[in-house]
Formats: structure tokens, sequence, C-alpha cells
């Protein structure tokens, strides 16, 4: 049982505000993931569109788990305005499990598409990423930390409850030895990992750019974005999880961890955008669905083809793997 009746969070003023911090964020992250989700859709269905099958299916992994995220949210909004959980604890462990499965599998995809990228430009395994086995392994992978940590907890019958009976309390993380661990892990290990792989593919485009006398016009901007990609990363995931590692949790500390650690579900379209050409001019495209003349689209399908052309040449981002 969580001990927290020494450190409860006794200012309900506070924890309205959370909870309206929460209803603020949840209309634009709700936004933001079905635009991409849309975008998505339209790239599939699009004649011209070339978005590669295993991006598409990272996309949808990180969206889906984002939006399932997100539908959770109202719960822990009913809490913060009552002051109290009042929806049992079957419910609480099942909403604190399903956040922790769906972050984690959102992050993952996001940073898998980055591994594609690097296998493709730096490694030269461009067969091996095309493959469908190689695309199952990374579409499962994602699910597995969490999953298998809590088929581990309950075949060993020691899974962390979640709701304080006492106090009515529904935390995430306090007492939750293992998702620390994978908190950890993802700060430690991944995030590092994705800012190499940027490093490492910026790197090897510059030299081949090089070696080839081209432009490195296009890799400035690409440098740009990989720049953007990493502090948005860094600004999302950093805080929450260092924030969540801290001991003697309280419900005021939990409040504020529960918040970082949600940014993600809004920065993670965003870095979507930013890592994939045929999805952000896809999106363009949806933005302007009723342009104003018939020259104008021509002209903005011209311009992706050229951009697609540029990209096989070498020239331009290879955010599309």
């Amino acid at each position: 049982m969580n001990e927290t009746s020494s450190s409860l969070c006794t200012i309900p003023v506070y924890l309205n505000l959370c909870a309206s911090s929460k209803v603020l964020l949840l209309v634009p992250g709700f936004s933001l993931n079905i635009f991409i989700l849309a975008s998505l859709v339209s790239c599939l269905l699009s004649q011209r569109s070339k978005i590669r099958s295993n991006v598409a299916m990272f996309i949808l992994g990180s969206t889906s788990c984002n939006l399932v995220n997100l539908s959770l949210w109202p719960m822990t909004i009913h809490w913060k305005q009552h002051g109290r959980w009042l929806l049992g604890s079957r419910l609480c462990d099942l909403m604190v499990s399903a956040k922790h499965l769906t972050s984690s599998a959102s992050f993952h995809y996001v940073s898998f598409i980055t591994f594609s990228i690097y296998l493709t430009v730096v490694c030269g395994c461009r067969h091996l990423v095309n493959r469908r086995a190689f695309l199952a392994l990374q579409l499962l992978f994602p699910l597995l930390p969490v999953g298998l940590k809590e088929l581990t907890l309950w075949l060993l019958r020691s899974h962390v409850h979640h709701l304080d009976p006492v106090n009515l309390t529904c935390f995430s993380f306090i007492n939750d030895e293992a998702m620390r661990v994978l908190l950890m892990v993802k700060t430690v290990v991944f995030v590092p990992l994705g800012l190499y792989f940027y490093a490492h593919i910026l790197h090897t485009i510059v030299q081949s750019a090089r070696l080839m006398h081209r432009s490195q016009r296009g890799n400035v901007q690409l440098a740009k974005v990989f720049s953007l990609i990493s502090l948005i990363t860094f600004t999302a995931h950093v805080p929450g999880a260092v924030f969540a590692l801290m001991d003697h949790s309280s419900v005021c500390q939990e409040t504020v961890r529960d918040l970082l650690l949600d940014l993600p579900l809004l920065s993670s379209p965003i870095i979507l955008l930013c890592m994939n050409k045929e999805l952000r001019n896809q999106s363009l495209l949806l933005l302007r669905r009723y342009p104003t003349s018939h020259h104008m689209e021509k002209k903005s399908i011209s311009k992706t083809e050229e951009q697609h052309k540029n990209l096989t040449s070498g020239e331009t981002d290879v955010t599309q793997p």
C-alpha cells in the first residue's frame, strides 16, 4: 500500500489548477495527433505519395498510443478536481498500466524511425530495414518492456497497487521501482542514442556531399531540423523522467510529474512532422485542401516531386528512410 499520509498535497486550489492545465492541453493534444493520423491516411491513399511502409507503421503506432493515452486523461482530471480517486482500485491500476505502456511504446516508435534512417544512410542496410521480419520486430519491441514488466509482476503475484485506499489517491510511480528503472534506461540510454544517430547521419551525409562535390545547402537545413528535434526531445522527456526518479513522492510531486511525463504526447506529433518530409508535405496539402487555384496545387505537387529527386541524389534531408 502507498504510504502518503504524511506527504499529502492539501491545497485544493493547486490540484484544480493542475486539472485545468490538463483540460487546456487535452484539446491541442488530441488535435495534433488526429491531424497526424489524418495526414498519414492521406499519404497512404495518395498515388503520388511515396511514404515507406515501415515509417507509416511507426507513425501509426506512435499516434495511436498517444490517442489512447490522451483518452485516459479525463480520469486524471476527475481525480484532481475532486481531490481524491473515486473510480475504484481496478480502474486505477488499469489506467496506470495503460499509460505506462502507451507512453513507452510511443517514444520507442519515434526512436525506431531514427534507427531505420541510421541503418539506411550510415550502415547501408536498406534491404534489412524493408524486411517484414525486421519490421515486425521493431513494431513489437516497444510493447515488450512494460508488457513484460506487468506480466512478470502478475506471475510473481507482486503486482504494485497504485491506489492508496486510505487517502484515495491513484499514483503512477510511487513504490513502482520497475517503472523507475525503465524511465532511467530511456533517459540514460535511448535519448542519448537517438541524438548520436542524428549526429552520425548528418556527418555521413556531409562527408558524402564533400566527396561528390555537391552543395551543402540542403545539409545545413537538415542540421537545423535535427537540432530542433533534439531540443524538443530533451525538453519533453528529460525533465519528467528526472522528476519521476525522485524519492519520497507526495501528491503534489505526483501531479507535477504526471504533467511533465505527458508532455511528449504533444511533442511527438511535432517531431514526426519534422522527421518525415512526405508527412509534412501531406499535412500542408490538408491545410490547403481548397486552394485558390489549380496552379497552386500543381506547384505544391511538383515541389514534392523535386524534393524526392533531391532526396535520391543525397542533397536534402534523409528523414524518409
